[in-house]
């Protein structure tokens, strides 16, 4: 399974056209749910695959692993990313839980769920809109009595997972190994370990790998910077190391890939 990024978003409130293009395996600190009008869409959701029909909805809980693996040409449909304390009523359960299935199909939607999704995407995109919190409140509201859930962690620090995500992704680019992350964030590595296998599907290095080289990419960008700069500036010893995560990361050398950026 390829490594899981943690995606930082400037906007925490977003309402919009879905995706068309794939994304890959990514975490985020929001709540993300997305509705089907036309097309299909394949995404892995907390790993598992799930291919969305027109009518389907899917909630992705915050800090749960998903993708959008593939898209047909005639996609359109409605995505709504927004911080769950945007709506306090519903904040709890989208702190400490998660779906047991995030999809709710067509043929269970139920009248108010179809019209706060035809609401929210003929309004214009206003993130301080009262109606767009209104037809968002309703949504959830709908959407959430359809799920079943397992509680997020086992402990009762439901903050925890937040902690976690936020420190190793600030220290990602200095030298960070499972044992400096779990004593900094008074975890046993054990501990770390599991809540990366477990949590996001991944293990630790290639968490902090997969952030190191998707700023690689970008700072690939720019033409004075060369592949030992960018070796160094993404937290990587050296370029070998570097070389090695970048093919494991993208399926392409370092020197490949900027070559095709400069052609």
């Amino acid at each position: 399974m390829p490594s899981t990024f943690f995606e930082t978003r400037d906007e925490k409130f977003f309402i919009g056209e879905v995706t068309h293009y794939p994304f890959p395996l990514h975490v985020h600190e929001v709540m993300e749910v997305v509705a089907i009008i036309s097309g299909q869409a394949v995404m892995h959701i907390d790993g598992k695959e799930y291919t969305l029909h027109p009518g389907d909805v899917a909630a992705i809980f915050p800090l749960i692993a998903h993708s959008y693996d593939s898209l047909s040409p005639d996609i359109r449909g409605l995505a709504c990313i927004f911080s769950p304390d945007t709506i306090a009523e519903f904040s709890g359960t989208l702190h400490s839980m998660v779906p047991l299935c995030p999809v709710v199909q067509a043929g269970q939607t139920d009248e108010e769920i179809r019209l706060a999704i035809a609401k929210l995407t003929a309004l214009p995109a206003e993130p301080d809109s009262p109606y767009s919190l209104a037809y968002l409140h309703l949504l959830l509201a709908g959407l959430l009595r359809h799920l079943c859930y397992r509680p997020v962690y086992d402990y009762s620090d439901q903050d925890l997972g937040y902690r976690i995500i936020h420190y190793v992704s600030q220290h990602a680019f200095s030298p960070i190994t499972l044992e400096s992350a779990s004593h900094e964030l008074g975890l046993s590595p054990s501990y770390l370990s599991h809540f990366f296998s477990q949590q996001l599907h991944v293990n630790f290095r290639r968490f902090v790998n997969a952030i190191r080289i998707d700023q690689a990419r970008m700072l690939m960008r720019n033409p004075e910077m060369t592949l030992v700069r960018v070796c160094y500036a993404c937290g990587f010893t050296n370029i070998r190391t570097f070389r090695r995560a970048f093919f494991q990361e993208t399926g392409v050398l370092p020197s490949d890939y900027l070559a095709s950026l400069q052609s």
